[in-house]
């Protein structure tokens, strides 16, 4: 009896140890690639592994191989287009990214990963800055010294991209912190009208518009990186609308949420309501027009 119970004892182990629950499969074996260039595909290749592909404008999940996930990893990344003559033409220089793994998850548009990056256009040409004003539909091959998009100047095409890479940070945060994408968006809109170096007269910076004690209270380090901002300002309007605002009625407590993002809440507090200034009041109007007249979601 005694030899049977020993034997159960040790098989008891070797069930866990499956090839289905390595650490293959966990969460912090996933590598985030975010493509934020809406004119290439990326061909993405970590530590010599098969090529993924990554589409224009899409996010990507990418899994580490191997027991050891922790450490030093190389990520290897090129830029292609789709051309008329042949199936796909690399653009720009490829990039080597040497990361590094420590085992913790983290949030990110790409869900939750061990690790994340985003690439723009920039990371491919480092030396052009921007793109070129041509109206032409044309690339050059190896040693190509511009990348051309046709019928789009320089202002359209830097104004489209980045408008697509808000959205994205929208619909993310919007999920993260239960707030609507188009509150979110209208609160945007009136704060920066969506210029990520937008700066008050006061200080605020970036494209909700964070005060730098704001910045302090949640974790923004760099409030004119849009994704930083964003997220900084969707989780002070969440904890506003989600926690601060229920001793008030549930009637008010948007109009009174919105009061204190742009006044403070000591204001609101105060006041009982919204300030009795003529700014704040405007911001409300704005932002509560806009919202009610998109669709929420």
């Amino acid at each position: 009896m005694y030899t049977a119970l020993g034997l159960f004892c040790l098989w008891v182990p070797s069930l866990g140890a499956s090839p289905h629950t390595s650490q293959e499969v966990s969460p912090c074996s996933k590598v985030g690639i975010i493509n934020n260039t809406p004119s290439f595909q990326l061909e993405v290749t970590i530590d010599g592994q098969e090529p993924s592909i990554v589409g224009k404008g899409q996010t990507g999940a990418l899994f580490l191989r191997g027991k050891e996930i922790t450490g030093e990893h190389t990520l290897r990344v090129r830029a292609y287009i789709l051309t008329r003559h042949s199936d796909r033409l690399q653009v720009g220089k490829a990039l080597t990214v040497v990361f590094d793994m420590t085992g913790e998850a983290q949030d990110s548009p790409a869900g939750r990963v061990g690790w994340y990056r985003a690439f723009t256009y920039r990371d491919f040409f480092p030396h052009l800055g921007s793109f070129p004003p041509t109206r032409q539909a044309t690339a050059k091959p190896r040693g190509l010294g511009r990348i051309i998009c046709e019928g789009q100047s320089l202002a359209r095409y830097e104004e489209r991209r980045e408008q697509d890479s808000i959205r994205d940070l929208i619909g993310w945060a919007s999920q993260k912190y239960r707030i609507p994408v188009a509150l979110l968006t209208a609160v945007i809109e009136v704060e920066s009208a969506f210029d990520a170096r937008a700066v008050s007269h006061k200080g605020a910076k970036g494209l909700m518009q964070l005060m730098p004690a704001t910045c302090a209270r949640f974790g923004v380090q760099r409030p004119f990186s849009p994704q930083e901002n964003v997220e900084g300002g969707a989780k002070y309007l969440s904890y506003l609308i989600h926690q601060w605002s229920f001793r008030f009625p549930s009637y008010r407590r948007l109009e009174f949420s919105l009061a204190a993002y742009h006044a403070g809440e000591r204001k609101v507090e105060r006041y009982g309501g919204v300030p009795p200034f003529e700014a704040t009041r405007d911001y409300v109007r704005k932002v509560l027009k806009r919202y009610r007249s998109s669709d929420r979601t």
